[in-house]
């Protein structure tokens, strides 16, 4: 009860005129604070924490909670208390049924859960250059083991590991468990809440994080253009070298795919230099930045 109450106290504290002043004066020393080199050395952490906070969002909270009680009731029916299992089954039954419903012919598969992590590995273009050509090498002599060795170190990436919960098996299998219980059937009950479980679905996506993290510094740059140019032509300088540094670690296949956003960023480089730069021109750069993120990102589901 505390913590709830805390919770809502804080939520009114966050919510009061007051208190959003005294943050957006926060904020707006943070920024004065803020040099280039510093939103660049943390560039890698914030990129991981923004795809994070978008992967948690996407999550859905009733399916997730749905899940959590199928392992409650399985929990308790395998602990003989099946009185107590039999009416929290009845309510997750209909739980299931109302979200089916919900969700029929829009999505087959729910998310319930997120994992992202960062996995860093050479950051610097001449080294990775070098291991990049060992890797050719050692794949062509059929090394294959140094090979993967030498891949390992050539990872620069986000992976997001997505838990899905196919809510068309899984009210088939909630459905037959309930069915079984009904029928006084314990152990029925239990091997398709077992099923139930199982039926979760893991994907894992991989984003190369040069070109995560030049999106991000783009975003950086066109928030100090006008007041702080060259702070925004350093950040805009690192963008370019981290979508070069995607195209040596093996995210990008051809130097044609990079080709035109390097130009791009060279071309508002000079329109900074010469304060003809504009916001458009920056919001065509990340979404021409994001739109090679996404056909470079790649899913794998297990």
């Amino acid at each position: 009860m505390r913590r709830l109450l805390s919770a809502v106290l804080s939520a009114a504290i966050i919510a009061s005129p007051v208190f959003a002043k005294e943050e957006n004066k926060k904020l707006n020393i943070k920024q004065k604070q803020e040099t280039a080199s510093s939103l660049i050395k943390s560039s890698g952490k914030r990129s991981t924490q923004k795809v994070r906070e978008q992967e948690l969002q996407k999550i859905i909270k009733e399916a997730a909670s749905i899940y959590a009680e199928g392992n409650r009731v399985l929990f308790l029916l395998t602990h003989n208390k099946v009185d107590e299992a039999k009416k929290a089954l009845k309510a997750l039954k209909e739980r299931v049924d109302k979200l089916e419903k919900q969700y029929h012919g829009k999505m087959d598969r729910l998310p319930i859960d997120a994992v992202v992590n960062e996995v860093v590995g050479i950051t610097d273009i001449k080294q990775a250059q070098k291991l990049a050509q060992q890797v050719k090498e050692a794949v062509k002599n059929n090394d294959f083991v140094q090979a993967r060795i030498l891949l390992n170190a050539l990872r620069d990436e986000i992976v997001i590991e997505t838990a899905y919960l196919p809510i068309g098996l899984y009210k088939q299998a909630i459905d037959l468990a309930y069915k079984f219980l009904e029928e006084g059937k314990v152990k029925n009950a239990i091997s398709q809440l077992q099923v139930a479980m199982n039926t979760i679905e893991i994907d894992t996506t991989i984003i190369p994080e040069p070109i995560a993290i030049a999106s991000l510094l783009v975003e950086d740059a066109s928030k100090r253009f006008k007041d702080k140019p060259e702070q925004a032509l350093k950040l805009l300088e690192e963008a370019k070298r981290q979508i070069k540094l995607a195209k040596v670690l093996g995210y990008v296949r051809n130097d044609k795919d990079i080709k035109p956003l390097i130009d791009q960023i060279e071309k508002l480089e000079k329109e900074i230099k010469a304060k003809t730069g504009t916001k458009e021109k920056f919001k065509s750069l990340f979404e021409n930045i994001e739109k090679l993120k996404k056909s470079s990102t790649q899913t794998s589901i297990k």
